[in-house]
């Protein structure tokens, strides 16, 4: 008997106060002021976005929000304008104990960085996504000539995939140009010469190819020696001279 009298007790007194809690933080929110936005960055240092950046974009859009009443302060509405940025990956929006609107803020990763044929810059990520308006340090291959935004995710995306998977082509690679009739070139960061890729196709076999070229061959006869090595045929490799 007095086994069940606690249990009921203790059942009553849990309710009591989670009831209590509920009143207390529903009528806390009712009553409260907004404090200002706690926002938090996830773009693994590319500086694809600032705080500053997205608390202006907020007031131009939203108005202020600090001294707002924090009841009618539309989450979802703040994630709809955080998402429609293309930098942004994801966005979760949410309102704190502290009387904060808080923002947690997770970019999209570029792996290219592309300049189209009427010279706009942008840069694709793994999803061959188009990111607007990163000014990175961070080292990236770049992609230039007879581009259009059409080819993001194709022949643009194809080769990005490739070069962030493998990190002796990511570093080798410093610069890609498409040619009028679509052939791809590719200039390396060590030896003067330019790569002839031809196609998109078969990239991981011409690729496979050079770098056996590479290892038997210019590590031979010096990386300075030839001014176009072609690898756009299955089983060759055809080397021009410098005169």
């Amino acid at each position: 008997m007095l086994k069940k009298i606690l249990t009921y007790t203790v059942a009553a007194i849990a309710m009591g106060y989670l009831g209590f809690a509920l009143l207390f933080l529903t009528g806390k929110e009712e009553g409260e002021l907004c404090k200002g936005i706690d926002i938090e960055i996830h773009d693994k240092g590319y500086g694809a976005i600032s705080v500053e950046e997205i608390e202006e974009l907020i007031q131009r859009k939203n108005g202020k929000l600090a001294g707002e009443p924090l009841d009618e302060i539309d989450c979802s509405k703040l994630e709809l304008l955080i998402n429609s940025l293309s930098v942004v990956e994801e966005c979760q929006c949410f309102k704190t104990h502290k009387g904060f609107v808080g923002m947690n803020i997770t970019c999209k990763i570029p792996i290219l960085q592309v300049y189209d044929i009427d010279g706009r810059e942008f840069c694709i990520d793994k999803k061959g996504d188009i990111i607007e308006g990163i000014n990175s340090a961070v080292y990236l291959p770049v992609a230039s000539g007879f581009i259009n935004r059409t080819m993001a995710k194709k022949e643009l995306l194809v080769l990005a995939e490739f070069l962030n998977s493998d990190r002796f082509w990511n570093e080798q690679i410093e610069q890609i140009f498409f040619t009028a009739k679509g052939d791809i070139l590719l200039i390396p960061r060590i030896g003067n010469h330019t790569i002839e890729l031809g196609k998109i196709d078969n990239i991981e076999k011409k690729l496979d190819k050079l770098r056996k070229f590479y290892e038997k061959g210019l590590n031979t006869v010096g990386w300075n020696k030839y001014k176009r090595i072609n690898i756009e045929f299955e089983e060759q490799v055809i080397c021009t001279k410098k005169q």
